[in-house]
């Protein structure tokens, strides 16, 4: 008797992270971490409280740069090409892989200038008011602030706030956005 084997699926690999190590100053945040992500896959990285996870996903776009002291170790690959190499921008990658954190952090500005500010810094000038409403739109928020895109976005509920930051965070159109706790300030 045989049996047939279902044909193997092919995976392209967006991420392929290997021996990552991640620390603040002496402090080890995460050590030897290897995992690939893949092409429309949802990979959920799943732990307690304060064992990392925010800090892996921060390296894959760069944020961990910003924070004085931390230093990245491993390999980092994004479609192949290493996210820590001397010559890639980390400005471009955060282009390609947005972020959205647990906690919203809108800037205190308007609504509109909130979702405006990453297209303006990336010379994103040209249907500003049409990105704008789209981003809105795709973060299930338009109908909710069109009326008032002007006023303070810190005046927004939470949920609102969190919307609001996927909105900013798919305005200039990243590849990627890895999502912290998604679901923590819920409409």
């Amino acid at each position: 008797v045989s049996q047939t084997q279902p044909a193997p699926t092919s995976r392209d690999t967006v991420f392929d992270i290997a021996g990552l190590t991640v620390s603040y100053g002496r402090s080890v945040a995460v050590k030897d971490v290897s995992l690939d992500i893949y092409k429309n896959a949802i990979t959920a990285i799943i732990g307690p409280s304060g064992c990392g996870k925010s800090t892996v996903l921060r390296c894959l776009n760069r944020m961990n740069d910003l924070v004085p002291n931390a230093s990245v170790d491993g390999t980092l690959l994004y479609h192949g090409v290493d996210l820590y190499a001397k010559d890639v921008d980390p400005i471009e990658v955060r282009r390609r892989i947005g972020m959205v954190f647990p906690r919203p952090n809108p800037f205190p500005k308007s609504i509109y200038d909130n979702v405006a500010y990453g297209l303006r810094i990336l010379g994103m000038k040209d249907n500003l008011d049409d990105r704008v409403e789209q981003a809105l739109k795709r973060a299930a928020l338009w109908d909710e602030v069109k009326s008032r895109l002007k006023k303070s976005a810190l005046g927004l509920s939470g949920g609102q706030q969190q919307r609001l930051c996927i909105a900013r965070a798919i305005a200039a159109g990243p590849a990627v956005i890895p999502l912290a706790e998604p679901a923590s300030r819920a409409a």
